[in-house]
């Protein structure tokens, strides 16, 4: 007993845990699609990645002032001949007095001779083991300028890719947008048709009764089977439209696809969506300013190779020939340890072969082809924009258009239901009236899912569009 009551305790919890995860999966709004989308795109993740690189870069840039320091040594077992080949060498020797006096006999003095060292001409062999090694650390003090100005280049181009990376992710966001909303858009016209057969299978009832008693002909009644096997082809469309979208936004988001096909999703018109805004905050439109700035300064860096570059060293070394022969002589070591040296030393290139001032040419030449992008970048983003708003109050004024045109096409449809059942109307006029209403709702939702896309696209256009300002739509 207690055995099964421990299992249907199992299967309630299972069962409850599942019913709050199908829950959620049908609590998925567009931010939360967006966020998804945003976590899961391997484009942006690539971007960011490529950031952190030029990040390493611009450290790397700096760290060249940071002092380096080398363990090194080297062999050599060398082994030739010393050719000595020398002139006679001629020198004086000076008068010389001895010091001892004998008494009685005067000073003993030497005179001054001519003497001459020997000439040397001969070949010596020599062999023996070379030993070389030491501390060596050299600091950077000064590059002419080339280190400070390239590391602002670089600090500033990591700007451009930052701009660039809000801008994928603001187009994600529209492209996540545009899918969501067309499901929602599908949902909207299969509620519409729901509503439309449930009202043509009851007519389907009363009509049938109606043609066995006489009250309607085969023609009046085949008019509503052909309608609802409209209705039916055109569900069963709307049914494969959103399996596709359903699939687009599963590789989007990278969420589970039984999740996507639980949506319950609403369409409904942003009120108050996009506040003030302009072309120039474009990302796009900052990110070139940004290399324009990356640009000069690079151009800056080039000019520095001008000036000299300014190095301090210190060395701690070792220098031995151990185990070796110099002719008839032999030796154990001949070392020189330790040898120090501190010092600075400065390089300045006088003539470098027209490098620098090609490399001067081709940053002026980079310039002004970013200026160029940007002049004519901002010259499509204003019209662009110029577009958007212009759809975007379109689309609003026709949200309010179409809502009326639902309400009256509901009411005609509705009296037209009451004068079909009081025998005033055919049942063609009927179903022409259910049609136009049909056609206004489907239209009305359609008009809503245009004025959602147009306000997305005008933050898009204006630089505002990111999951913070989608997160505030419609509130």
């Amino acid at each position: 007993m207690k055995k099964r009551l421990f299992i249907l305790m199992v299967i309630c919890w299972a069962l409850t845990v599942q019913a709050q995860e199908h829950g959620k999966d049908e609590a998925y709004e567009l931010p939360d699609m967006i966020e998804a989308a945003l976590e899961h795109n391997k484009a942006l993740k690539n971007q960011q990645l490529e950031l952190k690189r030029m990040g390493v870069t611009q450290k790397q840039i700096y760290h060249t002032y940071i002092p380096t320091i080398e363990l090194g040594g080297r062999y050599a077992y060398s082994k030739g001949q010393l050719n000595i080949d020398t002139e006679p060498i001629p020198f004086t020797t000076p008068e010389l007095t001895l010091p001892i006096q004998i008494p009685g006999m005067p000073p003993l003095t030497m005179p001054p001779m001519e003497l001459a060292v020997p000439a040397i001409n001969q070949e010596l062999d020599y062999s023996g083991n070379l030993w070389m090694g030491g501390l060596t650390a050299k600091w950077t003090l000064f590059t002419g300028l080339k280190v400070p100005y390239l590391g602002k280049a670089v600090k500033h181009k990591m700007q451009a890719a930052e701009y660039l990376l809000e801008q994928s992710e603001a187009d994600l966001i529209a492209e996540v947008s545009g899918y969501f909303d067309r499901v929602a858009l599908i949902m909207q016209a299969e509620r519409v048709l729901s509503e439309s057969e449930r009202r043509l299978d009851r007519e389907a009832q009363v009509a049938q009764k109606a043609l066995s008693e006489g009250l309607i002909t085969q023609h009046d009644y085949q008019k509503i089977e052909i309608a609802r096997l409209d209705l039916s082809s055109r569900q069963i469309e709307l049914r494969g439209k959103k399996q596709l979208l359903h699939l687009k936004l599963h590789q989007l988001t990278g969420l589970p696809l039984d999740s996507l096909i639980g949506l319950k999703v609403e369409l409904s018109p942003f009120e108050g969506a996009v506040g003030s805004g302009s072309y120039l905050e474009r990302p796009e439109i900052k990110a070139l300013d940004e290399a324009v700035l990356a640009s000069e300064y690079k151009l800056k860096s080039e000019s520095s190779g001008y000036l000299p570059k300014v190095q301090a060293f210190a060395a701690h070394q070792y220098a031995g020939f151990t185990n070796g022969e110099v002719g008839p002589l032999a030796f154990n070591e001949m070392s020189a340890y330790p040898l120090n040296m501190v010092g600075v030393g400065f390089k300045w290139e006088l003539f470098d072969g027209l490098h620098t001032r090609h490399e001067r040419q081709k940053a002026k030449i980079s310039i002004q082809q970013t200026e160029n992008k940007r002049a004519e970048a901002a010259e499509m983003l204003m019209l662009n924009y110029n577009n958007a708003l212009n759809n975007y109050q379109v689309t609003t004024a026709q949200e309010v258009l179409r809502a009326k045109q639902k309400e009256v096409s509901w009411r005609s449809m509705d009296i037209s239901y009451r004068e079909y059942q009081n025998g005033l109307i055919k049942v063609s006029e009927f179903l022409e009236a259910q049609a136009d209403y049909e056609k206004s709702v489907l239209d009305y939702y359609q008009t809503v899912y245009m004025q959602r896309q147009s306000a997305i696209q005008l933050l898009n256009a204006s630089g505002q569009l990111n999951l913070t300002t989608v997160r505030t739509l419609g509130k």
